[in-house]
């Protein structure tokens, strides 16, 4: 399970290959040893998006599996940061919902100085 974990944690895998592998109810997967998520994760997949190499149902995908399931876990030390992020990211998915590139750029310099993302 981990090298499953490990591709969709680095963008390799999609939400639908990963349920394919390990079960359709990710959330409720039992997972004896989450995989780490840190800043530098999520940086790289906040890039990927910025980017164009993922879309916006795959970055939604993405933060709703790592925060909402048991398969990730978050250093203690970064947790805040990260979340303070995660908050915001998973709502795209709401109606009306966008987040313009400066935000985009504020989210990622938070994240570098491990500081909680305001808005």
């Amino acid at each position: 399970m981990k090298d499953i974990l490990l591709k969709f944690k680095e963008l390799k895998i999609n939400k639908s290959q990963l349920k394919k592998e390990i079960g359709e109810d990710l959330y409720n997967v039992d997972c004896p040893s989450p995989i780490l998520v840190n800043i530098q994760d999520l940086s790289k997949v906040i890039r990927s998006y910025i980017d164009k190499k993922i879309s916006l149902q795959q970055l939604v995908d993405w933060v709703n599996i790592v925060w909402f399931t048991e398969l990730f876990e978050l250093p203690e030390k970064e947790s805040d940061s990260i979340i303070s992020v995660l908050e915001v990211l998973e709502t795209l998915d709401e109606d009306e919902v966008t987040i313009c590139a400066e935000d985009f750029s504020k989210m990622l310099i938070s994240l570098s100085n491990n500081n909680i993302y305001i808005q």
